[in-house]
């Protein structure tokens, strides 16, 4: 890596792991979405790129949402078809994966074609350790039982030999989905590098550089045959079986973008950490009837009701929701914002812009304003805020430094201001217009950007900008604590 971290880092990044990772989809069983799937993860690791400067830890971050979309688009209760392939023995494999209960197939598959195994898979399928070794040594006995012994030349009964024809079969199955078409996605994320203008000083390079080091020798263990079944890899004390437990990591799905109605009624994103069920947009449309936003000018216009299902079909989600949940909703603007709620998170979580929402209510026909039989979609940047600070978040907290402060203006519209204030003594500590970048970002978006030394204490930033005709003044904040 050069001094200063190139400004197509994330072009490059796809150039060398767009192929793998659209391959991972494809067997995963989302064929159709899998472009989408893609580009989807690489924005979200370009809005969390501030947060995740490793570059391991990065490709880790890819793959995981990858697997997580992959997922989401594909009903559950369908088993993974794998493809047919001419070696006898892979064949052979592959249709045992092929009639393997789905999650189990899943684990095999993440963990044989990407060769991650211990922690780092424990991570990226949102499973505990312990719980992810279990999960995978059984999965690896019942693909045994079900394929036999191994081929000459390898050792019957061990499960190493059967690892190896394992991620052989998988590779050649890979090999067998074209490289995906980049149309203009290099370019655009070439435009997004411009926009962030993110760089890295020398130290903090060669501070990446010995952790990576690290982190590969720590790898290169943790993947060896004997490592993947490993209960943890971590020499300790033997713990006893309450604090095993104790250690677990719990499954969480992490910086899940959540869309709620402000106090100017317009839309606004917060990403939250959420307990994790499988499929991320029954977990994010449950939070959206459940969860109360950590920004207390954020609130959901939905009823206390559940989610009964929301099951994808191509360019189309049915989402079926309890007859309450539709209750408050009594006027064609709170069906609108409650509409907009839902079509936004969703189509984010699934990367999917051009997504169709259609309602049910206990399995039949919707309210109306919930009753097209087209669906809804999203309608550009029309329902969102003039201004966002996008990071930090809302009650987030900071080491003392000089952390970026980040943020988005739609087009047409000029800098922003930004001020600090102390939230203790009331004195402003720091004032500034933001460096704002002349184009647009793929969603629309003009991204501006300040930076400043934060002193401890609890802070507020406020952004705000000049709107309309007469103009008036759109104001964003955020309470932060820097510690």
């Amino acid at each position: 890596m050069a001094a200063d971290e190139a400004p197509d880092w994330l072009a490059r990044l796809y150039e060398e792991h767009g192929a793998t990772l659209h391959r991972l989809a494809v067997l995963l069983g989302a064929e159709d979405q899998a472009d989408r799937i893609v580009r989807s993860a690489l924005l979200a690791l370009r809005r969390r790129s501030h947060r995740l400067i490793d570059p391991v830890e990065r490709v880790y971050f890819l793959q995981e949402h990858v697997v997580h979309l992959a997922r989401a688009v594909r009903p559950t209760t369908e088993p993974l078809e794998m493809p047919r392939v001419d070696e006898q023995r892979q064949d052979e494999i592959l249709s045992a994966l092929t009639a393997m209960p789905a999650r189990t197939a899943e684990l095999l598959v993440v963990s044989h074609y990407l060769a991650v195994f211990g922690p780092d898979l424990a991570n990226i399928m949102r499973m505990s350790v312990r719980g992810c070794n279990l999960k995978l040594e059984a999965a690896l006995e019942a693909l045994r039982a079900r394929v036999g012994a191994p081929t000459p030349g390898s050792q019957p009964g061990v499960i190493e030999s059967l690892s190896q024809e394992l991620t052989a079969a998988l590779r050649s199955a890979a090999r067998l989905t074209s490289t995906p078409d980049p149309g203009t996605l290099p370019d655009e994320l070439h435009l997004i590098a411009e926009d962030r203008g993110i760089r890295f000083g020398p130290r903090l390079v060669v501070g990446l550089t010995i952790a990576a080091a690290i982190l590969g020798l720590v790898l290169a263990a943790l993947t060896r045959p004997d490592a993947g079944l490993a209960a943890d890899p971590t020499p300790e004390p033997p713990p006893s079986p309450a604090v095993v437990e104790s250690h677990a990591i719990p499954a969480i799905v992490r910086n899940t973008p959540l869309y709620y109605v402000g106090r100017d009624e317009k839309l606004y994103r917060e990403l939250r950490d959420l307990q994790s069920t499988g499929n991320l947009v029954r977990s994010s449309l449950t939070a959206l009837l459940s969860v109360v936003p950590l920004d207390p000018d954020y609130r959901t216009v939905w009823g206390p009701g559940q989610l009964l299902s929301a099951e994808i079909d191509g360019d189309e989600l049915v989402v079926d929701l309890s007859a309450d949940a539709y209750a408050p909703l009594n006027s064609p603007v709170a069906a609108t914002r409650a509409r907009d709620q839902v079509v936004y998170t969703a189509t984010e979580l699934v990367g999917n812009p051009d997504l169709r929402v259609l309602f049910r209510a206990d399995g039949g026909t919707p309210p109306e304003g919930f009753d097209s039989t087209e669906g809804y979609q999203r309608r550009g940047l029309e329902p969102m805020p003039a201004l966002w600070i996008s990071s930090p978040r809302n009650q987030a907290t900071l080491q003392a430094g000089t952390p970026s402060i980040i943020g988005t203006v739609k087009p047409g519209l000029g800098e922003p201001f930004v001020r600090i204030t102390d939230q203790d003594s009331g004195r402003v500590i720091f004032e500034a217009t933001a460096q704002t970048t002349p184009g647009e970002n793929v969603e629309g978006w003009r991204v501006w950007t300040v930076s400043t030394t934060l002193p401890k204490g609890n802070l507020e930033i406020t952004a705000t900008i000049l709107e309309g005709d007469p103009p008036q003044q759109i104001r964003e904040n955020k309470t932060i604590t820097v510690s």
